[in-house]
C-alpha cells in the first residue's frame, strides 16, 4: 500500500482571512484615537514590527491600539469567511494526510476552525503556543512530520507568506505560495518569491491537481 503524502496548511492568509479582520480592527483602533490610514498604510506599517511603528507614529498608543485588534478578533471570530473553496478543496484532498500548523494562539484558531466547521479536516493541529519558535524556524513542522512519521519527499507546505516557505525550505519540504489577489494588501509579492517556493497558486482550487504519489506536482504552478 502506497505511503499517503502529507499537506500542512497554514491558516492565517491561507484557508481564513483572518487578516482582513486584523486590518478591521486596527483600522477601527486607530479612528477610536481619532488617526485616519488608507488600509495600504495600516497593513504595511501597523501588522509587523511595532517597534519600528511606534518610533514612525510617537502620537498612537500602540499598547491600546493592538488590545483592541485583539479584542475585535475575539469578537468576530464568528464572522470569519474562508478563502474561496477552502472547504471543497479540503473534502476533496481526503486521501491525503492533512496538518494545520498556525502561529495564531490556540483558542483563537481553535474558535475559527470550529466556526467553520473545519476541525474534521486535519488529524493534526498546532498553534502558536504550542511551539517554542515560530516559522520561519522549521520547529512546527518537524513536530508534525514526527506525528505522522511521514516522507519530506512526499510532504507539501501551503501557505501565503515568506515565513511559511522559509520554514518549509529549512525543513526540507517542498513548498506552495498561496497568493490570491485578495492578499496583495498585506504582502509584496515580488519579495516572497525571492524565497524561493517550489510553486504559487493564486486559488485554492489548484491545489485538487496535487499527486504526489503517482507524478510530481505538474498542474498545481498557477498565477
Amino acid at each position: 500500500m502506497d505511503e499517503k503524502s502529507l499537506i500542512i496548511f497554514d491558516w492565517d492568509g491561507t484557508l481564513a482571512k483572518t487578516l482582513h479582520l486584523w486590518l478591521t480592527g486596527y483600522r477601527e483602533g486607530l479612528q477610536k484615537q481619532q488617526h485616519t490610514f488608507p488600509d495600504t498604510i495600516i497593513a504595511r506599517d501597523f501588522f509587523y514590527e511595532h517597534d519600528r511603528a511606534i518610533i514612525k507614529y510617537p502620537n498612537i498608543d500602540f499598547e491600546e491600539l493592538v488590545s483592541y485588534a485583539r479584542s475585535y478578533i475575539h469578537n468576530h471570530v464568528n464572522q470569519l469567511e474562508l478563502y474561496e473553496g477552502a472547504k471543497e478543496v479540503l473534502e476533496s484532498l481526503n486521501e491525503h494526510n492533512l496538518a494545520l500548523v498556525s502561529s495564531s494562539p490556540r483558542h483563537l484558531l481553535e474558535a475559527g476552525l470550529e466556526a467553520n466547521g473545519l476541525f474534521k479536516y486535519f488529524e493534526f493541529v498546532i498553534a502558536g503556543d504550542d511551539v517554542t519558535k515560530h516559522k520561519p524556524n522549521p520547529e512546527a513542522f518537524n513536530q508534525t512530520i514526527g506525528h505522522f512519521s511521514a516522507s519530506r519527499d512526499k510532504t507539501l507546505i501551503i501557505g501565503d507568506a515568506k515565513t511559511d516557505i522559509l520554514a518549509g525550505k529549512a525543513a526540507q519540504l517542498k513548498t506552495c505560495l498561496f497568493a490570491p489577489k485578495s492578499n496583495k494588501i498585506f504582502y509584496d509579492f515580488a519579495d516572497t518569491r525571492r524565497s524561493k517556493p517550489d510553486y504559487e497558486i493564486s486559488s485554492l482550487q489548484h491545489l485538487t491537481t496535487i499527486n504526489l504519489l503517482k507524478k510530481p506536482f505538474s498542474g498545481i504552478f498557477a498565477i
